[in-house]
């Protein structure tokens, strides 16, 4: 196998389980209507999450990865215990621009991301 197609491979693997995590990522966000749900649930939540951070950039999903440390970080603050307001919106827009963007979609990430930095930035600082 030559190193084209060891990367096809790769990237075929990792973008099926970049899938895989983000389609237990809504499992978990499907019975969610509140902030508090998104806290009891930040632990599950936070290792999928960081298993796309780990994967989205090897593979050239800059967008996804950027969106993913973002996530990432306000789950941290979560589970250190702070308040983060209004999460449970941010989950549900970044999941979505998660799945968009690895199915194909060609998304802007810029938006989302300073939409999360900026409302977030006490935290992301």
């Amino acid at each position: 196998m030559n190193v084209h197609q060891l990367s096809e491979e790769f990237i075929r693997i990792a973008t099926q389980e970049i899938k895989d995590e983000l389609a237990a990522i809504n499992k978990i966000l499907d019975p969610c209507n509140y902030d508090s749900d998104i806290i009891s649930n930040s632990t599950l939540i936070k290792k999928h999450i960081h298993k796309i951070l780990g994967l989205a950039p090897m593979m050239g999903q800059k967008g996804i990865g950027e969106i993913a440390l973002l996530d990432d970080y306000l789950l941290k603050h979560i589970l250190e215990g702070n308040k983060v307001e209004d999460v449970y919106d941010i989950f549900i827009e970044s999941v979505l621009f998660m799945t968009k963007a690895i199915n194909g979609s060609q998304l802007n990430h810029t938006q989302l991301k300073q939409k999360i930095k900026t409302k977030y930035s006490n935290f992301l600082d």
